[in-house]
């Protein structure tokens, strides 16, 4: 049997990918009973003004594919904790089950700034909207795929030591 920490390590490969390919380094899939159905890197360009996430291009690709019901029976795996649109994306489709590798907390040592994030299963609750967020899974693993980051390998502790330069900086 296929485990969280079997398809993470394929998220955080096509995290990997896209990284290699000067990319910011996530990726995402989805399973249903047990095998891969779709899987997307991130293909954002910022500069373009191109909102490429993983998530986002995997729910492009399932969206008037698949039925809801079998949907609703899958699981999202991603190698990183959702932003915000791509967590609505995710809702969008009636997906009820999102695993992530990196947490949000972790992810946020990474950052320039301290980002504040939702309490998203209560917020879509609200809403009357199912989701069960699961993680993080090889969050350690899931930090080094950072290193990746932009196209050029950097080892970890000297992003970490730079994104805390930064937050330093910001805050006077």
């Amino acid at each position: 049997m296929k485990t969280h920490e079997y398809f993470m390590r394929r998220c955080y490969d096509l995290a990997v990918s896209a990284g290699k390919k000067g990319y910011d380094t996530f990726g995402a899939l989805l399973v249903n009973d047990g095998n891969v159905v779709a899987e997307a890197e991130n293909t954002a360009d910022y500069q373009k003004g191109l909102f490429g996430h993983a998530e986002f291009n995997l729910v492009h690709m399932l969206a008037n594919r698949f039925f809801d019901q079998m949907l609703s029976e899958s699981t999202l795996y991603t190698s990183c904790a959702p932003c915000n649109r791509c967590m609505m994306a995710i809702a969008s489709l009636g997906i009820k089950r999102v695993v992530y590798g990196v947490g949000y907390q972790q992810f946020a040592r990474l950052l320039p700034f301290v980002p504040h994030t939702p309490d998203y299963e209560n917020l879509l609750a609200q809403m009357d909207v199912e989701m069960h967020l699961e993680g993080p899974v090889l969050e350690e693993d899931g930090m080094h795929v950072f290193e990746w980051w932009g196209g050029e390998h950097r080892p970890l502790e000297e992003l970490l030591k730079e994104s805390e330069d930064m937050r330093k900086a910001n805050e006077h």
